[in-house]
């Protein structure tokens, strides 16, 4: 009798379970136009909710230290794209509009240095042709793809400029209250367990939205002045477009110093591409000696067949963004994995 009441309580908890998950499930899909807004607003929530803590922590209200917050935050992110961007996106127009021309003249230096060093290359050895046009296209066309997707999607933008704030003030505002909702859902036996991810998964999400944004800035701070003073041309678009696409694990240094060695090469001449790759040598030797191994670290640590394997997936489904989220998520899945194995065991569950 009491066999059959147990195994009818764990019927009715997998149903409830199923109709949360399937209401759920039924709602995302109702609100994918939301799934970006959602994400980002969660994201921020992580990266702000320690400074409205600690203005909370003196006395002020949480309301009043949420609005305080988020009022900074949307100033920044306005002067931004008032004095900033603007700027910014003046530059990268009249690069593109040069793109065209850039082929013929690295097709052109790169003849000459062929010619140069043809007489130290033994005879009989075969020379390959570099195809520079397509090379230039293969750089440059997930660039150009990029921004025709953004314009294409700029009715998208708008709703996310609109929906983003109010969702990020009442992910602000409710605070634990959320994540302590989530968590009363789970049965008492692993209400410590889940207790215990969510803590470590939010620790760790925290911590790497706060280096990765550290990173972006101490390059930025290095590789504009760097590639400006090399004389590079449109040098403060390509320092902060080699900054921040140098959050994409293995790849992304590569990404970022090759359009500033084509301009280099192709534009300004091969005595600035030098400099360039100078600069370019001591950002990375900064970010490699002290960023990393300082501040990223702690955040997530993952092993790197674990990480390639999760850049090559993430790619597949969502493109660049996967590529750059691919190692938080992977060292949140190995984390969640490792603690779901040892507490289960402990439990004697396994």
């Amino acid at each position: 009798m009491f066999r059959d009441f147990d195994i009818s309580t764990h019927v009715v908890r997998l149903l409830f379970f199923g109709l949360v998950m399937g209401f759920l499930a039924v709602t995302l899909y109702g609100l994918q136009a939301l799934i970006v807004p959602i994400g980002l607003s969660f994201l921020l929530t992580f990266a702000l909710s320690p400074v409205v803590n600690f203005l909370e922590g003196l006395a002020i209200p949480r309301i009043l230290a949420v609005s305080i917050v988020l009022l900074v935050f949307i100033g920044a992110v306005v002067g931004l794209f008032s004095f900033i961007i603007p700027p910014a996106l003046t530059e990268a127009k009249s690069l593109f509009t040069k793109l065209a021309g850039m082929g013929d003249a690295l097709s052109a230096q790169i003849a000459d240095w062929k010619g140069k060093f043809l007489n130290w290359i033994p005879e009989g050895v075969a020379v390959p042709d570099l195809d520079v046009p397509s090379l230039l296209k293969l750089v440059f066309a997930p660039m150009s793809e990029s921004a025709s997707n953004l314009l294409g999607n700029m009715g998208n933008f708008i709703t996310y400029l609109l929906v983003s704030p109010i969702l990020l003030f009442l992910f602000l505002l409710q605070g634990d209250e959320m994540f302590r909702s989530v968590v009363g859902l789970v049965p008492n036996r692993y209400f410590e367990l889940a207790l215990l991810i969510v803590h470590r998964t939010r620790a760790q999400i925290a911590s790497y939205l706060r280096g990765i944004l550290i990173q972006i800035s101490i390059l930025a701070v290095i590789l504009i002045p760097g590639f400006s003073i090399a004389g590079l041309s449109y040098g403060a678009v390509l320092g902060g477009l080699a900054a921040l696409v140098n959050i994409i694990p293995y790849m992304g240094p590569i990404i970022g110093v090759t359009p500033a060695i084509i301009v280099a090469v192709t534009v300004d001449g091969g005595n600035t591409a030098v400099f360039v790759l100078i600069a370019f040598g001591i950002a990375q030797a900064v970010d490699n000696m002290f960023t990393q191994p300082v501040v990223l670290a702690r955040s997530v640590s993952v092993h790197p067949v674990i990480a390639i394997l999760a850049l090559i997936t993430f790619q597949q489904w969502l493109g660049v963004i996967g590529m750059i989220i691919a190692i938080p998520a992977a060292g949140v899945l190995v984390m969640m994995i490792s603690t779901l194995y040892k507490s289960l065991k402990a439990f004697k569950v396994i």
